[in-house]
């Protein structure tokens, strides 16, 4: 019997070892807790895979595509759920919301962060190297200031993948970059046949927050992040606050992208 692995088994097992690095420390990672039943607040996002998940700030917490289409009216919004059925694999890591109720809006209770009024850009900034960097822009389009926290911000990047028993999504795609913030970078890697694959991403020094600031009424402010990661399809996106199970949320656009064998980066449909 050949010793070598075929091309499927090898992207899950190179799935299911990044999987094992990312919750292991792989990534800097400073959130950690048990996923069980209760309730779950969350921005509602299909991504272009139509994977269903609630963005929570630095959290992702992924809806079964068994009964993620009660949630689909609510796209785009922050909601809360309560959770009667929730996988979650490995503790510190994301979780499978299996079955749920829908309560109705996320509490605005400013428990985390204050969202009211706060609206997220993001926009591709490729050139000139075609390298897959964002820009990342903050705006308050309300009456009042509003504080605001940076390690409450979270990059969220979706890369499509096989369905595995041993990740929290069983959906097409799930998060490759997650619970990191805008103040430190973030990376993680695995080896695979020998070749090092890695996701990871840097804040300019140049166009970046400051860890606390205020935004007074019509004002904004930018921060930019650069990804280094292998070729594929991904889409990226980010949130503001939420608490996975407290409150309410903002998330941003969505942008698909393709990066080349090269590095180069293109938006997709």
């Amino acid at each position: 019997m050949s010793t070598l692995l075929s091309a499927k088994q090898t992207v899950r097992l190179f799935y299911l070892v990044m999987l094992l690095v990312f919750a292991c420390g792989g990534v800097l990672v400073t959130h950690a807790g048990i996923r069980g039943p209760g309730k779950y607040c969350g921005v509602v996002v299909f991504d272009r895979w139509d994977t269903c998940f609630l963005l929570s700030g630095h959290f992702v917490t992924y809806i079964s595509d068994a009964v993620k289409d009660e949630l689909r009216p609510y796209k785009g919004k922050a909601m809360q759920i309560d959770a009667s059925d929730v996988f979650q694999p490995i503790n510190p890591g994301d979780a499978l919301v299996r079955q749920y109720k829908i309560i109705g809006p996320a509490p605005d209770n400013h428990l985390w962060a204050m969202v009211d009024g706060l609206e997220l850009i993001a926009t591709s900034d490729f050139e000139p190297q075609g390298i897959p960097a964002f820009l990342l822009e903050i705006r308050n389009t309300g009456d009042s200031p509003i504080e605001v926290n940076s390690h409450e911000f979270g990059p969220t990047l979706l890369a499509q993948v096989s369905k595995s028993q041993f990740m929290a999504s069983d959906g097409s795609s799930v998060a490759v970059i997650t619970r990191g913030d805008l103040v430190n970078p973030s990376s993680m890697g695995s080896a695979v046949g020998g070749v090092t694959h890695s996701f990871s991403y840097t804040i300019d020094g140049e166009v970046r927050l400051p860890e606390r600031f205020q935004l007074n009424a019509g004002q904004s402010m930018k921060a930019r992040i650069t990804f280094a990661i292998p070729r594929g399809e991904y889409q990226f996106m980010f949130g503001y606050g939420g608490g996975v199970h407290e409150e309410k949320s903002l998330a941003s656009n969505t942008i698909s992208f393709a990066v080349s064998d090269e590095g180069t980066s293109t938006l997709v449909e």
